[in-house]
């Protein structure tokens, strides 16, 4: 069954100066994304992303899991909330 997400992310305290604009991260967060088993799709949406994918095969909550950890190339992390 597809289902389909939408994920706000806080990245306020990891790039101030960035306001979810920066192609590194959204780079960073499709291929993350997209590589999981069961992830069809994503997109920006605002200050977020929507994520389509396989509810059978990953949860929202693992695909939250995910953006918690990112970017890999900062000291911070992502604050993402499930809208």
């Amino acid at each position: 069954m597809i289902s389909r997400s939408m994920f706000q992310i806080d990245c306020t305290d990891v790039i101030p100066e960035c306001g979810f604009e920066c192609a590194k991260c959204v780079q960073e967060i499709g291929s993350s994304l997209t590589g999981m088993k069961g992830v069809g799709k994503f997109y920006t949406d605002g200050e977020g992303v929507t994520v389509e994918y396989d509810a059978e095969t990953v949860t929202a909550e693992q695909l939250k899991d995910v953006l918690e950890g990112l970017p890999s190339f900062y000291e911070s992390h992502f604050v993402p909330s499930i809208v």
